[in-house]
């Protein structure tokens, strides 16, 4: 969607309205996105009331929808508990995601994501304030939006068995927490019997079986394969396991990372097995949980190190420091001589950027978290 005047693209605007034009069109027209008309409708809706062209009106709903987003997370964290000033944080977390900062760079090719987060945070807020009837609304609209909010199903039923005792409270909440699964169905009959992309459907499903082997045909796939997980949720679970590892959990936190850890095995297998795992963006479905308390995480793990840095002079630190030098020096290395995307360049992103500033990050938590031995008290001066 951004043009950044590489040589192929230096004569081209800003947003290139054919181009987008074209991706909306074939949402219209693919059989695994026409089941999926709200982003479409909305942005589509915005062209023909007001002066915007096509690829205006992409660019301002998505990122309209993407501030909203920030909004319903922000609303969502402070619900559950957490300070206003992490709540913030945990925006700035959201944004810096990969799949986030990087939505409309080839090949995330993010369309959808923006409505279907929104509406799942939306449908979130509305379960933990136990208004089932909103959240029925709204996670049946985040179905129709992405269909890979099922994948969330399992999710929300483990938080849901978590906040109540009682079997029989709990078997209704259940109910009522995959409820939105019949309107959805109900809805996709219609839409296939309308549009009569029943055959071309069975078609998409039956090359999607065929995805695995294309992930992993040969050492450049498995790379950019491993890499998008990586990138989409690796930085993120590090730090959760590092956390988990000196913190007892609150109870709304034990829920959202319990459900983030359960949403992680289902939708990994499923992105490997089913999709393209070069688009990073199918791999951040779990940190919908995450999101809502990443920012505490965050703070903690800051505020853990900085503690224990203070207790060392510079000198004594000498031979980490060595040894992060050493990493970064191998990480850019390999960055910039094994990654590589299979379609696009180098210079038409700033994946390799973004790859070796997160392998600097966790080099430099790793070294300074788990190898730093803590000191009780100030070395004496002798």
């Amino acid at each position: 969607m951004i043009n950044l005047e590489v040589p192929s693209n230096a004569q081209k605007p800003l947003i290139s309205d054919e181009y987008l034009s074209t991706v909306v069109e074939y949402h219209k027209e693919h059989p695994a996105f026409a089941k999926r008309p709200l982003t479409t409708y909305l942005l589509e809706q915005l062209d023909s009331n007001s002066c915007l062209s096509k690829g205006e009106s992409f660019t301002v709903v998505n990122f309209i929808l993407l501030f909203l987003c920030g909004l319903s997370i922000y609303s969502y964290s402070v619900y559950i508990g957490n300070h206003p000033r992490n709540a913030v944080l945990s925006i700035v977390c959201f944004f810096l995601s990969f799949s986030i900062l990087f939505a409309f760079f080839p090949p995330i090719y993010s369309y959808d994501e923006p409505l279907h987060y929104f509406l799942v945070y939306l449908s979130l807020i509305a379960l933990t304030k136990g208004k089932w009837l909103l959240y029925i609304l709204l996670f049946s609209l985040s179905l129709i939006t992405r269909e890979s909010s099922l994948l969330l199903l399992p999710g929300l039923a483990l938080m849901t068995v978590n906040m109540f005792s009682s079997r029989l409270h709990c078997l209704r909440k259940l109910f009522f927490i995959f409820l939105p699964i019949i309107p959805y169905a109900v809805y996709l009959f219609i839409f296939i019997a309308e549009t009569d992309i029943e055959a071309s459907s069975k078609q998409d499903l039956m090359t999607r079986l065929l995805h695995f082997h294309y992930n992993f045909q040969s050492p450049k796939f498995i790379v950019e394969s491993i890499m998008s997980l990586f990138l989409a949720i690796g930085i993120q679970s590090y730090l959760l396991y590092s956390y988990l590892s000196r913190n007892r959990l609150t109870t709304s936190e034990r829920i959202l990372v319990n459900a983030f850890l359960l949403v992680t095995v289902l939708n990994t297998a499923v992105v490997f097995l089913t999709t393209w795992a070069r688009e990073t963006r199918l791999f951040t479905l779990p940190l919908i949980f995450l999101w809502p308390i990443l920012a505490k995480i965050v703070s903690s793990e800051y505020r853990y190190i900085r503690t224990k840095l203070s207790k060392y002079k510079i000198c004594e630190l000498f031979s980490y420091i060595l040894l992060l030098l050493v990493l970064i020096t191998l990480s850019t290395l390999v960055t910039n001589k094994v990654y590589f995307q299979t379609i696009g360049s180098m210079t038409d992103n700033f994946f390799n950027e973004y790859s070796a500033a997160a392998s600097l990050l966790l080099f430099f938590h790793f070294i300074f978290r788990f190898l730093l031995k803590p000191r009780t008290h100030q070395t004496s001066n002798m």
